[in-house]
């Protein structure tokens, strides 16, 4: 692809792909005071994609102004700190990716893992949401309010419900069969 070609938004999702995983990889999702150098980013990101390095500069200085991150310099180096408003950002980022991950390297054990939801009608926009966000993450759409994932992911629930405001009203379910459980095997490329 031609580094002119970019969508909008792209470099900004890189860049949060690449703190996410630099967090996963640090073992946790987010610590208040992390500091992750911005030169490793860039490189992460020059790996994949061909784009200015101008491009990805103002990228970062964008989300600075967005408050999702704090860049500071410290001994001619210049570090990113996880802004308050940018924690959620990246955990939802680093829950796309693990899910993202399961999906390609795990072994299907022939369970399914349901999510269910009832989100009180005055809080409708809230159940939307959260319906999008669950399609967001590759969740199977199993009935409107039941959606369902092939790998355990129970600790991804439990961060979807620290922020998603409408996700406490979730539960989670191990299931061993599923009525029509075809069509999610098709969804999910299984066998």
């Amino acid at each position: 692809m031609n580094k002119n070609n970019l969508k909008p938004g792209e470099v900004t999702g890189l860049i949060l792909e690449s703190i996410a995983n630099y967090l996963i990889d640090m073992g946790g999702y987010f610590k208040p005071s992390l500091n992750v150098l911005v030169g490793l980013i860039i490189k992460e990101i020059l790996k994949k994609r061909k784009i200015e390095k101008k491009k990805i500069e103002r990228s970062l200085k964008i989300l600075e102004k967005k408050e999702i991150i704090i860049l500071e310099e410290k001994d001619d180096k210049v570090f990113i700190q996880l802004h308050e408003n940018g924690k959620s950002k990246i955990i939802k980022y680093s829950i796309k990716l693990l899910l993202n991950f399961k999906k390609k390297e795990k072994k299907w054990k022939g369970k399914w893992y349901l999510v269910f939801f009832d989100v009180p009608e005055i809080q409708r926009n809230k159940r939307d949401y959260l319906r999008r966000f669950l399609l967001k993450l590759g969740f199977y759409p199993y009935q409107k309010s039941v959606y369902l994932f092939p790998y355990e992911c129970e600790e991804e629930i439990h961060l979807i419900k620290t922020i998603v405001e409408g996700a406490k009203y979730m539960k989670y379910i191990i299931a061993e069969k599923i009525e029509d459980e075809n069509l999610a095997k098709i969804f999910f490329k299984l066998r």
